[in-house]
């Protein structure tokens, strides 16, 4: 659930509720949950506006007379995979006090691998009759939101989710006193959605019955089953053994004897004969947390990323997977904050044309400044996450706005006014029918020519919708703009469509040209060369370093070529100052 991506009804109908609708990230550890989407209603109850209040936490609400009793409840709760419902004084941007009723229910989207907690809040400083239909209103929502409310899985008779982590934590909380060990081994069964495709919806349930009995009948006592997730078993192991080390090897023992379960026999499928992969996952508490959503997280990560070559499908919890998860919550709150504030910025490399030795143009690269002692964090990290959260075609269309502004800077220099710049454009951009008139509409309002913005499209762009890429990229070049394939080489994307796509430069990754003049890479890059010799397009050589590198594209009658050996991606000043140029 990508709430950048949420359905226009349902988007529509939170903007304009009357009550608060807030929601946040799943984490309730330290630093605890931030905020990723709130409506009209929460920014005027609270006088925040939505930039200052995503990605912060709610505990800038909070102030000397919130009750920290409640809140005390509400993180019970909300650990034991309750809804909450309550009240209490939380505190306006300018200091004033208002009192306010609200309800939390927790959400998981499987398809991210971590929860959500979904708010509505009213306002009851003054008790009016609203207080009566919030009640009545968030009642049906906390019953719509848990209508699954029978405790087994309807199709194998397992415990559901839900109620795998409320007995979970009740089995935690009962043996924490004498510290003994409860362990949940995660089973995800690998590629059976080739079944469904194959046989079909009923085919896969009877197989998820039949997984079920084989490991019910392996299941001691004290034990428990349940259907976590469409395609994952957990089962819950309290350990009957003294000390640390004798419960790991009991909870080894159990996952080992359940995995052979569903791996020493085949299955079959109508009619045919299946063998299931398998991967485990175990967690313990409370070596690996105390709460049963965590130990689950913990359980369930490990069977996602295991790999089908791991000799042993049965691997411990890490928690470094909990600190990766965490990061990458931390990091999408501060990336969401940073394309609202506009906080990215370009630099800019020059592009070097071979037969003259001078800077005709550059190619805008973005970078997100950080504060000092903060690590960098580079494009290879943010841009396919501003991609997940559906970002690009906010931030793409700031980057080619940007880039246009210093391009027409730059051309009003005298001498400059056939210097170029190009913009790298993502695979998401590309499926907006939209994105030639709205560039073409950039362009004219800035007064700059398309024919002076190059847009470059990497390989990996053409591998998936052809059909309606094909279309946007014909509607960019009508409207004027020249069109660059990046990093070519490095994907899968045949010469037919190379020639089919309306190119006017490919630019050979600097994989092929770090090799020359004397690696195996030499080899593509002269025939490369060719190759845009016969199709009529201009070639240029990325990754430059050294002096042979350039003197090898050279011979091969490269048009262009970029890199270190030139200068480094610049800021504007340095840029300018770099090329000579007053600064802006």
């Amino acid at each position: 659930m990508k709430f950048t991506n949420i359905p226009p009804f349902l988007r529509a109908a939170i903007k304009e509720s009357d009550f608060s609708v807030v929601i946040t990230t799943g984490e309730l550890e330290p630093p605890g949950p931030v905020f990723v989407h709130v409506n009209d209603a929460f920014t005027r109850m609270t006088g925040y506006t939505r930039e200052e209040l995503l990605g912060a936490t709610p505990r800038i609400l909070q102030g000397p007379d919130t009750d920290r009793a409640v809140l005390n409840r509400l993180k019970s709760n909300l650990h034991a995979g309750d809804s909450f419902e309550g009240r209490a004084w939380n505190y306006r941007k300018d200091g004033t006090p208002y009192l306010v009723e609200w309800t939390i229910t927790r959400l998981r989207h499987d398809g991210e691998g971590h929860d959500y907690f979904f708010s509505v809040q009213q306002e009851i400083t003054d008790l009016d009759p609203a207080h009566h239909r919030l009640e009545g209103q968030t009642r049906r929502l906390n019953a719509l939101l848990n209508s699954t409310g029978a405790s087994h899985d309807p199709i194998t008779g397992a415990l559901n989710h839900q109620h795998m982590l409320l007995r979970l934590q009740r089995i935690i909380d009962e043996t924490a006193a004498s510290q003994s060990v409860t362990g949940l081994v995660s089973l995800q069964f690998r590629r059976l959605d080739r079944i469904d495709q194959a046989f079909g919806v009923e085919a896969v349930n009877q197989l998820l019955i039949d997984i079920a009995k084989r490991l019910g009948h392996r299941l001691e006592l004290s034990e428990s089953l349940a259907r976590s997730h469409e395609y994952t078993f957990a089962v819950i192991v309290p350990a009957d053994a003294d000390g640390a080390s004798d419960s790991d090897h009991h909870l080894m023992t159990r996952a080992r004897s359940l995995v052979a379960a569903v791996t020493n026999e085949d299955f079959e499928v109508a009619g045919e004969t299946v063998r299931v992969e398998v991967s485990a996952g175990i967690a313990r508490a409370p070596t690996d947390g105390r709460h049963a959503r965590e130990l689950a997280l913990l359980a369930e990560e490990l069977t996602v990323g295991a790999d089908n070559t791991d000799a042993d499908p049965i691997h411990w919890a890490d928690h470094s997977i909990k600190e990766t998860q965490r990061r990458k919550i931390e990091l999408e709150g501060d990336l969401q904050r940073a394309v609202s504030e506009k906080a990215l910025v370009l630099f800019y490399q020059p592009v070097i044309d071979l037969q003259t030795g001078e800077a005709v143009g550059a190619e805008a690269l973005l970078r997100w400044p950080l504060p000092d002692g903060e690590a960098p964090i580079g494009p290879n990290e943010f841009v396919p996450l501003a991609e997940e959260l559906g970002l690009m075609d906010e931030l793409g269309g700031q980057v080619f706005e940007d880039a246009c502004l210093q391009l027409r800077r730059w051309q009003e220099l005298p001498g400059n006014a056939a210097f170029w710049v190009s913009v790298n454009v993502a695979p998401a951009q590309l499926r907006d029918p939209d994105l030639a008139a709205r560039f073409l509409a950039i362009t004219q309002t800035i007064s700059v020519a398309p024919a002076c913005v190059k847009l470059e499209i990497t390989e990996s762009a053409l591998e998936s919708d052809l059909f309606e890429v094909t279309h946007v990229i014909n509607g960019l070049v009508a409207a004027g703009f020249s069109l660059a394939l990046d990093d070519f080489g490095t994907g899968y994307s045949s010469l037919s469509r190379l020639i089919d796509m309306p190119f006017n430069l490919i630019k050979v990754d600097k994989s092929f040209v770090s090799q020359t003049p004397d690696g195996r890479g030499a080899g593509v890059v002269a025939c490369l060369s060719q190759l845009s010799h016969h199709l009529n397009i201009d070639a240029l050589g990325e990754g430059v370093e050294t002096a042979a590198q350039e003197a090898y594209l050279r011979t091969f009658n490269y048009r262009y070529a970029q890199g270190f050996y030139y200068a480094k991606p610049m800021s504007t000043a340095d840029f300018a100052a770099w090329a000579g140029w007053p600064i802006d």
